[in-house]
């Protein structure tokens, strides 16, 4: 008969490299970031607010529209164009603490928008 002996044998731990963590371009204001200025949240908004005020107006269109008899492509295509404009002002929100990039969000925001003008005018 024979024993079986268990060897010994080491484990090694490695702990995972920590890099220094480059803060996210998109993320939610944290208590250590200062406040970001007045005059530029209200920017930011109002122009946030316009193009908000322009989607209800051609939502409102729509639902005129689709009740009129629109064709199956115009209540699709007006949805698609107005979520291509909300979805840069959020993240020009999401971005007010960077310097230039919420400016240059906004500004991609106003082109969706005046298609979705252009698209529902057209019908």
């Amino acid at each position: 008969m024979t024993a079986l002996k268990q060897a010994h044998t080491t484990r090694v731990v490695v702990p995972p490299q920590r890099f220094p963590e480059e803060p996210a371009v998109f993320r939610f204001p944290t208590p250590d970031d200062p406040p970001p200025d007045a005059a530029r949240v209200l920017a930011i908004a109002l122009y946030g607010t316009v193009l908000g005020i322009c989607g209800v107006g051609v939502g409102l269109y729509a639902v005129i529209a689709v009740f009129g008899g629109a064709p199956a492509w115009y209540l699709p295509a007006l949805a698609a164009l107005t979520m291509l404009s909300v979805a840069p002002v959020v993240a020009a929100f999401l971005s007010i603490h960077r310097r230039i990039l919420p400016w240059f969000l906004l500004l991609a925001a106003a082109p969706p928008m005046a298609a979705d003008v252009m698209v529902a005018l057209a019908y």
